[in-house]
């Protein structure tokens, strides 16, 4: 076979027949030289971003579900029967952990920044349907750990939003303050299972007497802990009560794609009551095409996220969870022993499989982080907060971080003292080079360090612009 496609190998496109480009082989021969730079979560060098199980059986299982379901769209559950069977599966499941309530219902959706946006827009629907549409924009109180997709959310859906303070130590929401920020306009608290930043569950029970009492509703993004603190729980360690059985909670965002330990696309919103859902359905029955009618905000998606999601659960169950919830413990107990043997101390409780740790001096934390950054781990920076937080590294565990704790500890050892030849380059370069160059090569640690020396408005600013250019290309 000569022409533009010799070499496409049947699996892949058994029919084209020279209408192509490039050969299938040359195409993908391409898409593996981009991604070689990328780490490979498998190696569990990376304590940010994806959740490793560290299973080879559940990755290719997961992946064979999400191919055998690609090519589907969710927009008509009439059409595509299996998504709708599915999601009905799956949200069952994340109302079991969560404590759900017979009444419960919920959504899936692609990611927890969708599933919060659904939870305003239900807040903000209720809002305008108790004090009409020319009420005051409704306003949202949460504690500044809150996740910014709550900010988001609310910018994009014309609703106010009030940070409060966390108490120092604890980092978990101050109560007095979320109590002073509700006014005649509130409609919507939001507490974290746990928070990003500290890994910090906030009060939920306390949160949820609040909201009762003032006639507003709560949303508990578990976005983070929700597929895990209840295997956790289950296991023995404590875990303060966060779901649908603390009376008050009236809707709970959960990613799968976080400790279900699913390819990326997979969130749920759950809401107490079904009013709640209803107010997040959009339709439009005037449109001279067909029914037009969503869930979520997306249209159009395939149900390829789901399939895996659900070919995952059915391959753990909660015998399976719980293992690697065990698993977890393990490698944070590991991890957390050997770098407090270096001088780390936790900056929160540890309630969670977030661990967010610093040292004594702020100059050895930034060395550790560009030394150990240098041996190809992978890891968060987390910026100062006067009075409450000095720098510090942020780590998210999964199972596959057991495998490899000696040699991160290990490895540790070491990079304070390779790291400080690399700060002392960075800051060089900081004082005399290209901007955009410096972000894009120098990572977290540069975006840090330059923030250092810009105030808030110069610094959101900058990242737009920045962000431009770095998409540009």
């Amino acid at each position: 076979m000569t022409g533009p496609c010799h070499g496409f190998n049947p699996p892949l496109a058994p029919h084209l027949s020279g209408c192509c480009l490039l050969a299938g082989d040359s195409i993908l021969a391409e898409l593996s030289l981009l991604s070689q730079g990328d780490p490979d979560p498998s190696t569990g060098r990376l304590f940010t971003y994806i959740y490793e199980a560290g299973d080879d059986g559940l990755r290719r299982l997961a992946e064979e579900a999400y191919r055998m379901l690609l090519h589907t769209n969710m927009l008509d559950p009439t059409v595509f029967k299996s998504a709708l069977a599915l999601e009905r599966e799956l949200v069952g499941y994340a109302l079991r952990l969560a404590g759900g309530v017979d009444e419960a219902v919920g959504t899936a959706t692609y990611g927890g920044t969708e599933s919060i946006a659904l939870a305003l827009l239900a807040a903000r629907e209720e809002y305008y349907s108790r004090h009409g549409r020319s009420a005051p924009a409704p306003k949202v109180v949460a504690p500044v750990t809150v996740h910014p997709s709550v900010g988001k959310a609310a910018w994009l859906l014309g609703m106010r939003l009030a940070r409060v303070p966390v108490e120092p130590g604890s980092m978990k929401a101050r109560l007095e303050a979320v109590a002073e920020a509700i006014d005649g306009s509130t409609i919507l608290l939001v507490a974290s299972a746990p928070n990003f930043p500290y890994g910090t569950i906030d009060p939920v029970r306390d949160m949820a007497e609040l909201a009762s009492d003032r006639g507003i509703l709560l949303h508990v993004d578990a976005c983070i802990g929700g597929f895990i603190l209840p295997h956790m729980e289950a296991l023995g360690e404590p875990v303060e009560p966060w779901g649908f059985q603390v009376e008050g909670v009236t809707s709970i965002s959960m990613d799968m794609h976080k400790y279900g330990y699913t390819p990326k696309g997979v969130s749920f919103i759950l809401f107490r009551e079904s009013r709640l859902k209803e107010h997040t359905i959009y339709v439009d029955l005037s449109w001279p095409g067909y029914p037009f009618i969503n869930t979520t905000l997306l249209s159009s998606r395939s149900a390829a996220p789901l399939a895996a999601a659900w070919a995952v659960y059915k391959y753990l169950g909660d015998e399976g969870y719980r293992r690697l919830a065990g698993m977890v413990l393990d490698a944070r107990s590991r991890i957390l022993g050997g770098l407090a043997g270096l001088g780390f101390r936790s900056i929160a409780p540890v309630e969670s499989p977030l661990l967010a740790l610093t040292l004594p001096s702020q100059e050895d934390l930034l060395a550790y982080y560009a030394g150990i950054t240098a041996r190809g781990w992978v890891l968060g920076l987390q910026t100062p907060v006067k009075g409450l937080a000095p720098y510090n590294i942020h780590l998210t565990l999964s199972p596959v971080h057991q495998r490899v704790a000696e040699d991160f500890i290990e490895d540790s050892r070491a990079a304070i003292e390779e790291g400080r030849m690399i700060l002392a380059r960075l800051e060089e370069e900081l004082a005399s080079g290209d901007v955009l160059q410096l972000v894009t090569s120098g990572g977290s640690l540069a975006i840090a360090r330059l923030l250092e020396t810009l105030d808030p408005g110069e610094a959101e600013a900058l990242a737009r612009s920045l962000v431009v250019e770095v998409y540009r290309g």
